[in-house]
């Protein structure tokens, strides 16, 4: 060996172990439950959660309402440290909710193919005028469609009317508030996930979760729609190639502009890497909701460490700053909004969105060249929802049963670091650890107190007498001050909202499917492709069988029920599949036991109810179809309870860059939310696949199908 060689070899070896030690797999905060053992079968931990899914603080700043989706419960939790927190038991799991202009009622929405909405009276207007809190009551509850995902609300001389997002009827219907009457629907895509008014109340605008486009073809993405509440008309944005996943929107004070956040996937480039932003980049989009247009798109990734998975987005009440909750790696995002503003009123006319993306610009005032984005640590997981108030933001870790909170205050002159904050930055410690190492001295390291932490919280629990529907003082712990460059500072805290939880191997494996930090640079997380276990409707060419031959994307539900896995039966199975997911999609060397975690979380998935269910139970037309079903034979290969037969087969779906010809046969459990179809993602609907693909009815068959029948055959389908 030449000691040139050897030199390179040690350089490699070297920069291998700083990479390995940087973007460790799973890097939580160590008082987040990802800090834990993970505990034997013997232990059995509990899987019941808080699990916060939305949360809202009044004009006061005195008290936040916190939905639980685990205890199925709406908490009013005041923000005065000394209060315990009251709780409101639900008919449902609640998932989004929105206050009444006036404050005295919340709008809640939740529950699956037997949605709700629940009007919860919060507070009274007492003699002088002033709002007082009352106790929490349900005042009214109508049925609100399937998978209800987002409520606004609107009061003017007409009336109070509710906006509801209904994710898997792709719909938007407003209601009369005061007895939950339909007035009106609109059409918007597939799985409308979020949904803003503008101030005004003139216009809503809702972004759909994932593309409804084939996938064989060279231009994919999910849509925005923005509807004119006056006139009725409802108007479609293209977004760009690759657009998906949008999760969270905020709509600027003027109503001009909404910014949403999205993933931006490179669906049609070989999967050889992840670095860089390879196989995906994490953005925000901004719509001019007038035009109905997007107008420009902003990256949240820096150049060697990703931003995976962004969720929640909100402005700051002075319109000075946009921010960004990025759920997978943990931690905020700051951006100024000025400068995105003038980015967009200053593009040249030719330039496409993207043009003025990778800027420069300073997040501070001046001249002085600073980063656009000041990213906010914490290693809290799950962290989505956000509430922006003066010059706090408060953020919702949905995993570790807590709120976070961030403030970041400027004071020049600045000076950015020589060494890049963001590629160093870990989980803080709390402030008063950190202060009694430094009375040490410089060099001495802060001791754990996550322990000592959690005892205390245990103690408050109990002094407070926590019980199903009593929850302990909301208390901030200080968190170490962040200075990501010289001239700012950001203040960190957190506080928990229930006792700190203990993971079961299901709960763990669906944090960890979550988890960007468990990516190279954090670019991306299983649920990149895979929302909640599922498909993200595009073709992807993964190097598992070859180059140039994209394929599907398959749901998770029942993987580990139906092996093989994968599209071309690669995979023997889904444990096999997981662990390769971890070394050639993540780039990282796999733990054996997160793994087995994760086999936990998607061997646990339950599939929805279709919304073509009348009252849980098959149509009159969806009846007719299972006879047709058994008659034209698609019986056998889609057999038995799984309605698959376990087997690869030939159905002329040969792609001409494959070099196979059989594909396995899928589950057709929960088919309706799986489109597009094939392993060539060809047909957008299951009508499409049977009336144009002929999928199992060649040979004549076809022909014998009236369109009655068609479309009873396809009723049963969608049904399963």
């Amino acid at each position: 060996m030449t000691k040139q060689f050897a030199a390179v070899l040690s350089l490699f070896v070297a920069t291998v172990l700083s990479a390995s030690t940087l973007f460790a797999q799973g890097v939580a905060s160590i008082y987040s439950a990802m800090s834990a053992p993970i505990p034997t079968a013997e232990e059995s931990a509990s899987d019941r959660y808080f699990a916060p899914t939305d949360f809202l603080l009044d004009a006061s700043g005195a008290n936040f309402y916190v939905a639980s989706e685990g205890l199925s419960q709406l908490r009013r939790v005041p923000n005065d440290g000394k209060t315990n927190a009251e709780g409101l038991p639900l008919s449902f799991k609640p998932f989004k909710m929105r206050f009444f202009p006036d404050e005295t009622r919340i709008a809640v929405v939740g529950g699956l193919d037997s949605g709700v909405c629940a009007v919860v009276k919060v507070t009274e207007k007492g003699a002088d005028g002033t709002v007082v809190p009352c106790p929490m009551t349900v005042v009214a509850e109508f049925p609100a469609g399937h998978s209800p995902s987002d409520v606004a609300v609107k009061a003017d001389q007409d009336g109070e009317r509710l906006y509801i997002a209904n994710r898997f009827s792709g719909m938007l219907t407003e209601y009369n508030a005061a007895d939950g009457a339909k007035l009106r629907e609109w059409e918007v895509g597939r799985e409308p996930f979020c949904l803003e008014l503008t101030p005004d109340g003139t216009r809503a605008v809702v972004a759909d979760r994932l593309t409804n486009m084939k996938a064989n073809q060279s231009r994919s993405f999910a849509k925005v729609y923005v509807v004119d509440l006056l006139s009725g008309e409802c108007k479609e944005v293209d977004l760009l190639n690759g657009n998906n996943d949008l999760q969270d929107m905020a709509i600027t004070p003027d109503g001009k502009y909404a910014f949403i956040s999205s993933l931006l996937c490179s669906y049609s480039a070989i999967t050889s890497q992840v670095s860089g932003g390879w196989i995906g980049e994490n953005c925000v989009l901004c719509v001019d909701v007038e035009k109905a247009q997007l107008v420009e798109v902003f990256f949240l990734d820096d150049a060697e460490l990703g931003a995976g998975n962004p969720w929640g987005v909100a402005i700051s009440e002075n319109g000075e700053r946009l921010i960004v909750s990025i759920s997978g790696t943990d931690e905020l995002i700051f951006l100024p909004l000025d400068k995105l503003q003038k980015i967009i009123a200053e593009r040249p006319e030719w330039a496409r969105p993207g043009y003025g993306a990778y800027t420069y610009a300073s997040f501070a005032k001046g001249e002085v060249q600073l980063p656009m984005r000041i990213r906010v640590k914490f290693g809290f997981k799950g962290i989505r929802q956000l509430i922006a108030r003066g010059e706090d933001v408060y953020a919702l870790a949905y995993y570790d049963d807590a709120i976070c909170k961030a403030t970041m205050k400027l004071n020049p002159p600045y000076r950015y670091f020589p060494n890049s904050y963001v590629s160093s930055e870990k989980p803080p410690r709390s402030l008063e650890a950190v202060e009694a190492a430094k009375a040490q001295g410089e060099d001495a390291k802060p001791e754990d107190d996550s322990q000592k932490e959690a005892e205390a919280y245990a103690e408050l629990c109990e002094s407070a007498g926590v019980g199903p529907t009593v929850g302990a003082p909301l208390r901030f712990t200080a968190l170490q001050t962040l200075v990501p460059l010289e001239g700012v500072t950001v203040e960190r805290a957190f506080a928990r909202l229930a006792p700190k939880p203990e993971l079961s191997a299901r709960r763990r494996g669906e944090i960890i499917f979550h988890d960007a930090t468990a990516c190279f640079e954090h670019w991306l997380s299983c649920v990149t492709c895979h929302p909640e276990g599922r498909a993200d409707g595009f073709n992807w060419d993964l190097l598992n069988d070859g180059t140039g031959n994209l394929k599907n994307t398959k749901s998770m539900l029942l993987s580990h029920e139906t092996p093989p896995c994968m599209i071309s039966g690669i995979r023997a199975d889904a444990e096999t599949a997981v662990r390769a997911g971890f070394t050639h999609i993540l780039f990282m060397p796999y733990k054996e036991e997160n793994a087995v975690c994760v086999d936990e979380y998607l061997s646990n998935l339950k599939p929805v109810p279709s919304p073509r269910l009348v009252d849980g139970e098959l149509s009159e037309s969806a009846r007719r179809g299972k006879v047709l079903f058994e008659r034209f034979e698609c019986s056998v290969c889609h057999l038995g309870e799984l309605y698959t037969d376990l087997r690869m087969h030939d159905v002329g779906s040969k792609d001409p860059n494959d070099f196979i010809y059989k594909f396995d046969t899928p589950s057709l459990i929960e088919v309706w939310r799986t489109g597009p179809y094939m392993n060539t993602g060809e047909y957008i609907t299951v009508r499409d696949l049977l009336k144009e693909g002929k999928h199992g009815l060649k040979d004549g068959k076809f022909e014998e199908l009236s369109e009655d029948d068609l479309n009873d055959l396809v009723e049963f389908v969608m049904s399963l």
